[in-house]
């Protein structure tokens, strides 16, 4: 047995949401309790994040107990979904923008295969983040990276995971390289002149 089992549980009698994982009959399982206010505040939370792990846990779940609050969580979770994240500010483009193109200019520049593992390492989540909040999808974490991309565009997923194997097997860089410039090059390119961050401006 190689997957836990996620259980949500609204309970108002608790004062703090928390989270809990224990062994029940060889089962791994991890408990998600929370209130009917607080599950609110971490749907928006994901929502901001685009990273919707409450909302599929929900959303694909068997409802196990309900008083009415366990199908309302549900509907909101599946409506959620469908909707998909909010979408990302001016800003916040510019920032992932900017935050690639430091990537790709580390990359250019080392001759350290062991370091440019770690770039791309760094570089491979940045790109999955940048390409489904542009195109207003949800992001994964850790399994659902592949899997994110893949309901985006499995075309592009298969184009992306090539040229990864193609670098880890053989230690070329160009190619990924030239795919990450490609994908910004739509909205600007590489970001490096003219960019600041919390800079006050009267």
């Amino acid at each position: 047995m190689h997957s836990d089992l996620d259980i949500v549980i609204i309970d108002d009698t608790q004062l703090f949401p928390y989270r809990e994982s224990f062994y029940e009959s060889g089962w791994p399982i991890e408990a998600f309790v929370l209130t009917k206010d607080t599950y609110r505040d971490m749907f928006e939370i994901n929502e901001s994040r685009g990273l919707p792990t409450l909302h599929r846990m929900c959303a694909e779940g068997i409802i196990l107990k309900d008083d009415g609050t366990a199908s309302e969580v549900v509907e909101i979770a599946r409506e959620t979904l469908k909707k998909g994240p909010l979408p990302w500010t001016a800003e916040e483009m510019k920032q992932a923008r900017y935050e690639i193109s430091e990537c790709l200019e580390d990359l250019t520049g080392s001759d350290c295969h062991y370091e440019n593992i770690f770039i791309v390492n760094k570089l491979v989540g940045l790109v999955h983040e940048y390409v489904l909040r542009m195109n207003g999808c949800w992001i994964g974490d850790g399994k659902w990276v592949v899997r994110s991309l893949q309901i985006y565009n499995k075309e592009f997923t298969d184009q992306f995971l090539h040229i990864l194997n193609d670098f880890y097997k053989t230690e070329r860089k160009d190619a990924i390289i030239q795919f990450v410039d490609n994908i910004l090059a739509p909205n600007g390119g590489r970001l490096f002149e003219g960019y600041s961050e919390g800079k006050y401006v009267d």
